[in-house]
């Protein structure tokens, strides 16, 4: 199973390279960028802000489908293949032209001159690339080798051992993914990442579950890798980039013991809010697709801030604040104070962005009005990341590198022993809202039950697990309705397809290890906190999903136990006359 899941893998990464990194490289040619990475990532913002237009443009004419994604993929490579075939023919002519008249300016005996549009041996400009910086150095190239590995290790390792998602925000874009490939509710948000996931399962035939479930690792991995670009790129320091990836990506998940339930004192607030930069406050995809482009943004207007003439560097650069606004205001007014501090100083551009981020989370728990949010909580780790590596690079370019390749490799050497010492790797933070098992069963029953004739009756998660395969209904709702009913022989689940399964945890799902110790009366209120994330209450609901089912199959024949373990226990509902609607579906 785990082999499969590595050619799936493999299968579904290599789709979204060829979407969002090598089909790019064909829509737009002739870029002025004078580096590799430069033209990769711009080409990737670009064909983010297609995929996001198009997904949202079809959506709304409900035309979102495979047939559609298809024909605009290949139509799109057929103009690019016709417009380089059309410049190749016009330099096949040009050059004709040239050789004719060489021959004729020969034959008259007159000297014979390229036009003055192709010189003969004219200096192209060089072009240097992010891992030009490690030429020559070695131990620099081994420590940026090592860290990346350990880092998409950390990331990957856990979509492909598990298929259950690993972080409760990663079912909201799911569902959402599910809905623009059902084009349903087009213009609602989140919008960037769901349109991701619609176009690679069109173009690769995955479940919009897998591609979920790798994509999002890619997309942290992608932030790991751009913070180390930011530094490079704004302090030119090659030592503070390669330690800002590695305190971001390996050791950013370190625990920093228990937290205090509600900050009283305002040093108590304060302290709160440096103790979320300790440890890494994993954001929601949409979210991180923010912080990408925003990332990316400073690295453009700090190459363009270096040359001038490279437009292309600042067409990037508003793809990218038109991606982050999409995301997030909060996040759009960040960007624009530490894009316009860029255009002055790079280095001014990061240590604004560090200023704000802190200030905004200061002021916003200091405030009596309301408490931190949750988008200033989600770049504290980042600002943090990025001033140690601010400081660390001046420290490097200032100090260091005047004295050579010995002083930078002995900095290198300090910043390993630091991070052997202090900062080790530590696995990423998971907050799971399943077993594993229950959605490995999910697709067990959508591969062998013919789509939408079958229903599942389970905690929330499975929504967007089902939606567009089979009916759903909400398991508390289902134990309130029939707990009364469910042991009389002439009951009958009503509007009930012709296969329903009930999922029953025999042990129930832990989402928190007890009960918070402060829970906002906002959330108590929430059905979904009260039946499925509080730990009496889903303990509660499972005991009372349990008798209903045992005692419909006690007195009923159309019941049975379609798989069982030591934590879950579906139950499978077989009648035999199917009405024509599912319940929720």
């Amino acid at each position: 199973m785990q082999t499969l899941d590595i050619f799936r893998a493999v299968w579904i990464l290599c789709i979204f390279l060829l979407v969002f990194l090598f089909f790019p490289a064909y829509l737009f040619p002739g870029r002025d960028s004078s580096s590799t990475v430069l033209r990769v990532a711009g080409n990737f913002v670009r064909a983010l802000l297609i995929a996001t237009t198009a997904g949202l443009l079809l959506t709304s004419l409900r035309i979102f489908n495979t047939t559609t994604v298809v024909s605009l993929f290949l139509g799109a490579l057929m103009i690019a293949w016709v417009r380089k075939r059309a410049g190749s023919s016009r330099n096949w002519l040009a050059g004709l032209q040239e050789a004719t008249l060489g021959v004729v300016r020969l034959i008259e005996g007159q000297p014979i001159f390229r036009p003055t549009g192709a010189p003969a041996s004219a200096d192209q400009p060089k072009r240097s690339s992010w891992p030009r910086a490690f030429q020559g150095r070695e131990m620099l190239a081994a420590a940026f080798s090592v860290v990346v590995i350990t880092t998409g290790v950390l990331y990957f390792a856990y979509p492909l051992h598990e298929l259950r998602l690993n972080q409760p925000e990663q079912y909201e874009v799911l569902l959402r993914g599910r809905e623009l490939m059902l084009n349903l509710h087009g213009h609602q948000r989140p919008l960037i990442f769901p349109s991701v996931i619609a176009t690679i399962a069109f173009l690769s035939s995955a479940d919009p579950m897998q591609v979920t479930r790798f994509l999002s690792p890619l997309l942290e991995l992608s932030i790991v890798l751009a913070t180390g670009l930011v530094i490079r790129k704004c302090t030119r320091g090659a030592v503070a980039a390669i330690a800002a990836i590695y305190c971001l990506g390996v050791a950013a998940f370190q625990p920093v013991g228990n937290e205090a339930a509600v900050p009283i004192s305002t040093m108590e607030k304060l302290e709160s809010v440096f103790r979320t930069s300790l440890t890494r406050t994993r954001a929601n995809p949409e979210f991180e697709i923010g912080l990408l482009c925003l990332l990316l943004a400073l690295v453009f207007l700090a190459h363009w801030h270096e040359d001038s003439r490279a437009w292309d560097s600042l067409v990037d650069a508003a793809c990218c604040l038109l991606l982050v606004g999409v995301v997030s205001q909060f996040l759009f007014i960040v960007c624009v104070m530490a894009a316009g501090a860029v255009l002055l100083w790079p280095v001014l551009g990061v240590v604004v962005f560090v200023l704000m981020s802190y200030g905004l989370a200061a002021y916003a728990t200091l405030s009596s009005n309301f408490g931190i949010t949750g988008e200033v909580r989600l770049i504290l780790p980042l600002a943090a990341v990025l001033a140690v590596g601010c400081f660390l690079g001046l420290i490097e370019t200032k100090m260091i590198a005047p004295m050579g390749k010995v002083a930078e490799g002995l900095l290198l050497l300090a910043c390993v022993a630091i991070a052997i010492l202090w900062s080790r790797p530590h696995p990423l933070a998971s907050q799971y809202l399943e077993y594993d098992k229950a959605a490995c069963e999910t697709q067990v029953i959508a591969d062998r039950f013919p789509r939408q004739a079958w229903a599942v009756v389970a905690p929330t998660e499975q929504l967007a697990e089902t939606l567009g395969l089979g009916g759903y209904e909400d398991l508390a709702e289902f134990v309130e309705k029939y707990q009364d009913q469910a042991s009389d022989p002439e009951f009958r689940i009503p509007d009930a397809p012709k296969d329903l399964f009930v999922y029953v945890e025999k042990r129930p799902f832990q989402y928190f290890s007890r009960e918070p110790q402060y829970v906002p009366l906002g959330v108590l209120a929430d059905s979904t906190y009260r039946s499925y994330r509080s730990p009496a209450g889903r303990a509660s609901l499972e005991s009372a999903a349990l008798q209903l089912c045992e005692g419909y199959r006690k007195s009923h024949g159309d019941a049975d136990v379609f798989f069982e373990d030591e934590n879950l226990r579906i139950y499978h509902v077989h009648q035999q006359q199917a009405p024509k609607a599912g319940p929720g579906g």
